[in-house]
């Protein structure tokens, strides 16, 4: 019986004596074209040649609308390929997403790469409105929950039900390549987050530090994760060498060293194009020693003849790489492997962040001074309108004045160092940074406001480099909650949190 072609994908990534090869394609705007025909047949001579595994797709990139991947990924499923859609979250709502992973089961599309998707640009008259309803993590719980036995609570349209399982293969994106301490731990933390919820896979950022690139693998390591690993093999033109070193895409960072040596390379009578291809199958060759499960290859303007060409070369390159033609590091970086982080040493924590986790655990820890009047006065004020109204507008007005609250009706302020993200951070992340950020600045405000998840890190205890783990994951919000009290849906167990108490039986 001939393997399905979904499976192609995944049986290679689970063999241990298998070097997995994908390759990204990057559909434009409209459903036609000759950007089309091009990786239509960019995605024939691939499945002839049988030495790439799966084409991934993108989804929206750069946060500007294009062909949807469900669309391409059933062009590339009829061919004999197997399709890795991208499932990014900045234009749907959970409801939206459900509805698509049923669409993708329902066409036997089931590998995907889950992320959060760069901030929306402009669209048809206008920027567009971002969504981020759900994170990564949260997507791939319900994913996770999909793969197994999926129960729709009673209440919803249709009333109690099981959901057939749903075989997907989903996996996870991790950047290894930033800059600052602040950075980089979180998006280890955030990692360790996604494998908690049902990441099978990881495919790396796409960066130039060949160090970096090893960090990742050592942490994999470290932390006992069996997971196969795909770094991102990023093949740039010179024109798109300078966009990226310019800081204009979103969490990625080319060298200043790299780009001034494509710029000489460009003096070439092949205008650098045979040196970009050989420096890329040096780098796929050194990243197979370092002990990846496989290779996530990109690159714009690509034919396959180039694909084929550094897949061959990469053979040739079988004793250990020179470093001077792979790593290009950015000055200045963090590494999570250096002496300063492995030494302990005690944060000085900000006097906001040490008053507010003091007045907070005094309030709304169970062994808290005021946590017993707390809980009485809400439950009180549950069965009071005017009270209740009275009371959530003393909430808002404290709130407001110390934290920008937004009044989410399910307070996250204890787990980001009693900063606000509805209203600190532009994609609303409640489970740790997106990948979007450079430098330490927010991807939707380069240069100009530092990402929230940063600010977090310099103001809390957690996280650290040197205890790196996993936070319990935070469940999406429930917006039927919007606007009301988040202390009243704390003490009578409607928000996020689990009280530590038993709840009275009494209906509120």
């Amino acid at each position: 019986m001939a393997q399905p072609v979904s499976n192609i994908f995944r049986d290679s990534l689970r063999n241990n004596d298998e070097f997995t090869i994908t390759y990204e394609l990057v559909p434009g705007r409209g459903s036609g074209g000759k950007r089309l025909e091009k990786i239509l047949q960019l995605a024939e001579l691939a499945r002839d040649d049988g030495r790439i595994k799966a084409l991934s797709i993108t989804d929206n990139p750069g946060g500007h609308p294009a062909l949807s991947p469900i669309s391409l990924g059933l062009d590339i499923l009829a061919m004999g390929i197997s399709p890795l859609l991208h499932f990014s979250l900045k234009d749907k709502n959970r409801n939206l997403a459900e509805s698509q992973l049923f669409e993708c089961h329902r066409h036997d599309l089931l590998n995907l790469l889950v992320l959060g998707g760069d901030f929306p640009r402009y669209g048809f008259q206008g920027q567009a409105m971002p969504v981020f309803d759900l994170d990564s993590t949260q997507l791939l719980t319900l994913i996770e929950q999909l793969r197994h036995n999926f129960t729709v609570t009673r209440g919803a349209p249709g009333q109690a039900m099981d959901l057939p399982r749903m075989d997907f293969f989903a996996g996870c994106v991790v950047s290894p390549f930033k800059t600052l301490e602040s950075e980089q731990v979180w998006q280890y933390v955030k990692l360790l987050t996604k494998i908690q919820c049902g990441a099978q896979f990881v495919i790396s950022q796409l960066g130039y530090d060949i160090v970096k690139y090893q960090e990742l693998i050592q942490f994999i390591n470290e932390q006992q994760l069996r997971i196969p690993v795909l770094a991102n093999l990023f093949v740039p033109s010179l024109a798109v060498a300078r966009i990226m070193n310019k800081g204009l895409v979103p969490g990625v960072i080319l060298p200043d060293a790299l780009l001034q040596k494509m710029e000489d390379e460009a003096k070439s009578s092949d205008r650098g194009e045979e040196a970009r291809l050989l420096r890329a199958a040096r780098m796929l060759a050194a990243l197979r020693e370092t002990g990846y499960s496989g290779i996530h290859l990109g690159g714009n303007n690509l034919s396959f003849k180039s694909i084929s060409f550094i897949l061959d070369k990469s053979e040739d390159f079988t004793e250990k790489t020179d470093q001077a033609e792979t790593h290009f590091p950015e000055p200045g970086t963090w590494y999570l492997y250096q002496t300063s982080c492995r030494t302990p040493r005690k944060r000085t924590l900000p006097f906001l962040f040490s008053s507010n986790h003091f007045i907070h655990k005094q309030i709304f820890a169970e062994k808290g001074l005021f946590f017993s009047i707390a809980r009485k006065l809400s439950i009180k004020a549950l069965s009071n309108s005017f009270l209740s109204r009275t009371y959530t507008l003393v909430e808002h007005l404290i709130k407001k004045i110390l934290f920008h609250c937004r009044m989410c009706g399910d307070c996250t302020l204890a787990e980001s160092s009693y900063l606000c993200p509805q209203s600190g951070c532009p994609k609303k992340m409640i489970n740790g940074p997106c990948g979007g950020s450079n430098n330490g600045y927010c991807e939707v405000y380069p240069n100009k406001r530092l990402c929230f998840w940063v600010r977090s890190y310099h103001r809390g205890l957690e996280p650290d480099c040197h205890t790196i783990h996993s936070p319990k994951p935070i469940p999406p919000k429930d917006w039927s909650l919007d606007k009301t009290s988040s202390w009243l849906n704390y003490f009578s167990g409607r928000d996020h949190c689990e009280l530590q108490v038993k709840k009275k039986k009494a209906e509120y």
